[in-house]
């Protein structure tokens, strides 16, 4: 049996999956990573994005984190992709309990 179909196997008998993924998941539906050259790393603020998207630098400067956050953050033209529907799948089904990014 190949990995993928041992793959296929363990999701059919599965019912309490936990998908971990992170950014690159979404940026096949034009949302980038973290770490790409369009990426939260590699743009021009003065603070870094983990201290600008955080709750003590939007109490001290809320204009500040709104402003990289409409930048940013809001991606109005990003549809699901392959995975992200496969997990909604999962989901729907019982299967998937949790996603952990």
């Amino acid at each position: 049996m190949g990995d993928l179909e041992k793959l296929r196997q363990w999701v059919q008998e599965s019912d309490n999956i936990v998908f971990f993924g992170g950014a690159g998941v979404s940026t096949e539906s034009g949302i980038p990573d973290f770490r790409s050259v369009d990426g939260l790393y590699n743009q021009q603020y003065d603070y870094p994005p983990e201290t600008i998207i955080s709750h003590s630098f939007y109490k001290r400067n809320p204009e500040e984190f709104y402003r990289f956050y409409k930048d940013r953050m809001i991606f109005a033209d990003a549809k699901p992709n392959k995975a992200h529907q496969v997990l909604a799948r999962l989901e729907e089904q019982g299967k998937l309990k949790a996603v952990i990014t």
